[in-house]
């Protein structure tokens, strides 16, 4: 579920994307899966036309169990930045990580996306930080990433309980997996 402040609009990354609708501050829930949320088991996804799986897999999400989550009100629009607006690492939904002004394009990073099947794609996100190649990793964080998320989350979840909230931020992980029970800094 998108937060009511996100819309589809232009995007400079894609073409379309997902934009803010007013100022959104640092620590607010802006997605996160909610009974709207289809998902797909493995033995659905062997019954349909494997054209109808393909785009599942482009615009759904890939969950550890390999079920397959299509995110409901236009979310599979959320364009990829290696310097992400919202990040979701190790949590139930998107936080944004700084203040997001009024007409910005959200985005999130896709290597947060772990449980695809293997892709890669050359990155014009256009940030001073930008990969240049992006790839999946196979269902670990990138090496070297997870410890620059959680430095990046670590402000926006010290003020989150003092945002407020249109969604919850639920404890555990989108993507299904067991959660890491290490200390961010361990995390790696």
């Amino acid at each position: 579920m998108l937060h009511s402040a996100l819309h589809p609009g232009f995007s400079a990354v894609a073409g379309t994307g997902i934009v803010a609708l007013r100022d959104i501050p640092m620590g607010t829930v802006l997605w996160g899966p909610c009974p709207g949320c289809r998902t797909w088991d493995v033995a659905e996804q062997r019954t349909l036309v494997p054209a109808v799986v393909d785009w599942l897999d482009e615009f759904g999400y890939r969950l550890a169990d390999r079920s397959l989550l299509l995110p409901c009100r236009g979310a599979h629009l959320l364009n990829h930045s290696c310097e992400a607006t919202v990040l979701d690492h190790g949590l139930a939904g998107g936080l944004a990580v700084r203040d997001i002004r009024a007409g910005e394009e959200v985005t999130g990073d896709y290597r947060t996306f772990r449980y695809d099947t293997p892709w890669e794609f050359d990155c014009h996100c256009g940030s001073a930080g930008c990969a240049g190649t992006v790839r999946s990793t196979g269902g670990a964080p990138p090496t070297g990433l997870a410890g620059g998320w959680q430095r990046r989350m670590a402000p926006a979840l010290a003020v989150a309980a003092t945002v407020p909230q249109e969604l919850p931020l639920r404890a555990g992980r989108v993507d299904g997996a067991p959660l890491d029970r290490r200390a961010p800094e361990e995390v790696s």
